[in-house]
C-alpha cells in the first residue's frame, strides 16, 4: 500500500499499482484528482488506486497503514511530522523537492532520520549561437529513509 502525498497527475500511483501494489492518490486540487481519475482508468488500474481530493493528514486517517509513502508536492515540516507519527516502523518514505525551501527541509530530515539524500540533475544540448551548450532543467533533490532505521 502506497499513499502518494501530492499526487499531481498520479504518475507514482500509476507506476506502483503496475507493479502489482495498491495506492492511495492524495491530491488537494480537484482538477489534478480528476486526471489521475482518467490516468488510472487509461492504464486499467481504477481498482488499484483510489483517488483522495483533499489535503493530508487529515485525509489519511481512515486509509490502511502504507508500506511506503511518497511526498510529491506541497510537503512542509508540520505536514511531515504529523504523516511520520501515522507510519509504522518499517514503512519507506520518499521525498522530492524542486524549491530551496523544501530541499532544506529534506537536508534536515536525512539528518534527524538518516536514510539517503541524492540531488538529481538533467540538462539537454540547445543551440547557444552558432554552437550548442548545456541547458539545465530544474534538479530534484530526492531524500528516502525507512522509517525505525535512523541515522
Amino acid at each position: 500500500m502506497l499513499w502518494d502525498i501530492g499526487a499531481g497527475s498520479g504518475s507514482i500511483s500509476v507506476e506502483w499499482a503496475l507493479a502489482g501494489g495498491r495506492s492511495a492518490a492524495i491530491e488537494a486540487r480537484e482538477d489534478r484528482a480528476g486526471n489521475i481519475r482518467a490516468n488510472a482508468a487509461g492504464f486499467g488500474l481504477a481498482h488499484r488506486i483510489k483517488v483522495i481530493t483533499g489535503r493530508a493528514p487529515a485525509v489519511l486517517v481512515d486509509l490502511d497503514k502504507p508500506d511506503a509513502v511518497f511526498f510529491g508536492g506541497g510537503l512542509d515540516a508540520a505536514m511531515f511530522a504529523r504523516v511520520w507519527a501515522l507510519l509504522p516502523d518499517g514503512t519507506r518514505a520518499v521525498a522530492h523537492s524542486v524549491t530551496l525551501e523544501t530541499e532544506a527541509l529534506l537536508t534536515e530530515l536525512h539528518s534527524r532520520h538518516g536514510g539517503a539524500l541524492m540531488r538529481i540533475e538533467v540538462a539537454r544540448a540547445a543551440p547557444l549561437g552558432g554552437f550548442r551548450s548545456w541547458e539545465a532543467s530544474r534538479p530534484v533533490v530526492q531524500w528516502s529513509a525507512v522509517k525505525g532505521l535512523g541515522a
